[in-house]
């Protein structure tokens, strides 16, 4: 980013990339996947440098790291996501942290900023889609990291658990779309047929 550019950083949001899991069905670090001449972590942390500073990079049990950028443990290890979100959740030097997975290849800046626009004292902002949540692209506070870490140390690591019990705003889908937001920010990739898809979309 152009230092021109950091005017349109978000004032009081960290960003973290998470790309934890075993990609067991992908058969590589999903991190590495290039489309569209990047890396999809490197594609990532690009989209969430224009609304977030510092973006974080949780590798969780990868090998995933950028020059230049913090990389963060996960709080417990293999603990899932949510040990990613508490570890990120410490490090922040903000109230607000925007978490997105590393295999969303739409992560989109505007919903971002939306839902840390939207969030006002909840503990989480999330869009509804397909009948249920997104909470890997969504807009967490510090406010919700003692209730994370009591789940992290339960038998219900979800977010989606950790959501269902916290302060959350939860946007309808009537409300993203009607913003002009593409249902393809909750688009993820787990299989080698997915990335071919998904490259197959792109030159449509």
């Amino acid at each position: 980013m152009e230092p021109d550019d950091r005017a349109l950083v978000s004032a009081g949001l960290a960003g973290v990339v998470l790309c934890g899991g075993r990609s067991t069905r992908m058969g590589v670090d999903k991190a590495t996947i290039r489309f569209e001449g990047t890396t999809l972590l490197a594609r990532a942390v690009a989209r969430l440098d224009e609304v977030c500073d510092p973006v974080l990079i949780a590798p969780g049990g990868t090998s995933a790291k950028m020059t230049g950028r913090e990389s963060i443990a996960d709080a417990v290890p293999d603990a899932g996501p949510l040990g990613g979100v508490v570890a990120a959740l410490r490090t922040s030097p903000h109230r607000l942290l925007a978490v997105v997975a590393v295999d969303l290849p739409w992560i989109d800046q505007r919903l971002i900023r939306m839902l840390a626009d939207l969030i006002g004292d909840r503990d989480v902002a999330v869009c509804e889609a397909g009948g249920g949540i997104e909470p890997l692209h969504a807009v967490y506070a510090t406010s919700i990291l003692a209730a994370a870490e009591t789940a992290l140390a339960g038998p219900d690591r979800s977010l989606r658990g950790l959501i269902s019990t916290a302060n959350a705003l939860r946007v309808p889908e009537s409300e993203w779309r009607r913003a002009g937001i593409s249902e393809r920010f909750a688009l993820n990739v787990n299989t080698p047929e997915d990335v071919a898809e998904l490259r197959r979309e792109a030159r449509r």
